[in-house]
């Protein structure tokens, strides 16, 4: 037997426990699974389907996390939503879920996070500036340094402080 061979059979019958787990919660809402070949997933509420990769790894147990925060609804607010605060929150379930199940949470997992919630945060402060400029038939010195300050701030934003 090689090393380290029976750790590796517990931490699958670890995760396949987790899934397990995962999978009868949504069940429990009443949606249908389907399977994904990729570290993909996605929620359809009106047909009640949830689209989760098969769970035999960490990353593939987070992308579940993060869909069943979809699921149960605890990321949406009174109202309409805006996106990024919505996938932010199912980021944040998602931490918060695998810790109680006991896993740490994979690091390029935290990082694609980071990556897609900097992505989305740049693009609102772009657009409500682009909307602001416009709005103003003429644009006077102030608001065109204002302008650029963001566009170079926004090439040099790093989410280090991303914690959970």
């Amino acid at each position: 037997m090689l090393n380290g061979s029976p750790q590796i059979g517990v931490a699958y019958m670890e995760i396949k426990k987790a899934a397990e787990m995962i999978e009868a919660e949504i069940k429990a809402k009443g949606f249908s699974i389907e399977y994904t070949k990729s570290l993909r997933g996605k929620v359809y509420p009106t047909a009640k389907r949830c689209l989760i990769p098969y769970i035999l790894t960490r990353k593939s147990l987070y992308v579940a996390c993060h869909q069943l925060s979809h699921v149960l609804g605890n990321v949406y607010m009174k109202g309409k939503s805006k996106r990024d605060l919505i996938e932010f929150r199912a980021e944040e379930f998602a931490h918060k879920k695998m810790k109680d199940l006991g896993f740490s949470v994979p690091r390029e997992m935290t990082e694609r996070a980071a990556k897609l919630l900097g992505r989305k945060i740049r693009r609102v402060k772009k657009r409500f500036l682009r909307l602001y400029l416009n709005r103003k038939k003429s644009v006077d010195g102030k608001l065109q340094k204002i302008w650029e300050d963001q566009n170079k701030k926004d090439q040099e934003i790093k989410l280090e402080g991303f914690n959970f």
